[in-house]
């Protein structure tokens, strides 16, 4: 039996930042933030309930998309300016998550399989509704939409987004096929 170690919740809040923010610090250095061994850490983090290393990563990159859109690559624009970038970014981030989700599952990590498999198809869902999006882009507009100038903020463009998947789910009804949107 080990010895149980505390650590102060803002010295764990701060180590969660760092494991899920930081991908250039090695879980070394987060141990040694903390005070402890490696092996140590490892109990802290299972016990901590932390997701493995690469989904805290995978998750920490979607959030911080959702949350700050003028957080870009330099030399990109601080908005997408068109449903072709937006749809591309949903599925990129899809596909991360998805990504992320397959490695729990082969660690052997995962207990629930349902929900996994009702995650993954969550996500097939998603892809589908990006390519539907992107398929969408090169055809004509109709008369409910507009078709002035690329949206200038992020208002716009989820105004924009909103009107592009009504016509996709409007579509759907039409061909009696409810399988792409729920």
């Amino acid at each position: 039996m080990y010895p149980r170690i505390e650590v102060a919740d803002e010295k764990r809040q701060q180590a969660y930042l760092y494991y899920a923010g930081h991908p250039k610090l090695t879980l070394n250095d987060i141990a040694a933030y903390l005070g402890v061994s490696m092996s140590t850490f490892v109990r802290l983090r299972q016990r901590w309930a932390w997701p493995p290393r690469h989904a805290a990563l995978a998750q920490n990159e979607l959030s911080k998309a959702a949350k700050d859109p003028t957080d870009v690559p330099a030399g990109r624009t601080a908005a997408a300016t068109s449903l072709r970038k937006a749809a591309q970014s949903l599925a990129r981030a899809t596909r991360s998550q998805i990504n992320a989700l397959m490695e729990q599952q082969r660690s052997g990590c995962v207990e629930d399989h349902d929900r996994t498999a009702r995650t993954l198809a969550s996500y097939a869902k998603t892809l589908t509704t990006a390519r539907a999006l992107l398929e969408q882009e090169g055809s004509r507009l109709d008369e409910t939409e507009h078709q002035d100038e690329t949206p200038r903020s992020l208002h716009e463009l989820r105004d924009e987004l909103a009107r592009h998947l009504e016509r996709v789910i409007a579509e759907e009804e039409a061909r009696g096929s409810d399988g792409l949107l729920i």
